[in-house]
């Protein structure tokens, strides 16, 4: 469990550095992106640090700001198993009204 909260704590710290380099990028002070965000100066400060308690809908919202709200969408997405998804490709069900093979019979043979 320890070494979860730490990687949690480290994820979030490097969320706070990108965020603050993408903010830096665009050259906007602290005021002004907070503002954007409908936060306060301070709160956005603590989004930069790394904050455990900022909203994710703050995180999105910036997201959103900085054009990269994209890069949320895989998140929390099931993993693709792909064996998994051969076995359904090929045991889904064929269609009744498919071609049907024509029945080959030996005219040419007398039958006994």
């Amino acid at each position: 469990m320890i070494n979860n909260i730490g990687n949690i704590e480290s994820l979030l710290l490097q969320l706070g550095k990108r965020l603050k380099a993408a903010r830096l990028s665009r050259n906007e002070s602290q005021d002004v992106f907070a503002q954007r965000l409908g936060l306060s100066r301070q709160s956005y400060s603590k989004m930069e640090k790394g904050s455990p308690l900022t909203s994710i809908g703050n995180w999105l919202t910036a997201s959103s700001i900085l054009g990269r709200l994209d890069t949320w969408q895989d998140v929390l997405a099931e993993k693709e198993d792909l064996f998994e998804k051969f076995e359904k490709k090929n045991s889904q069900r064929k269609r009744a009204g498919g071609k049907r093979n024509k029945r080959q019979t030996d005219s040419g043979k007398k039958q006994i």
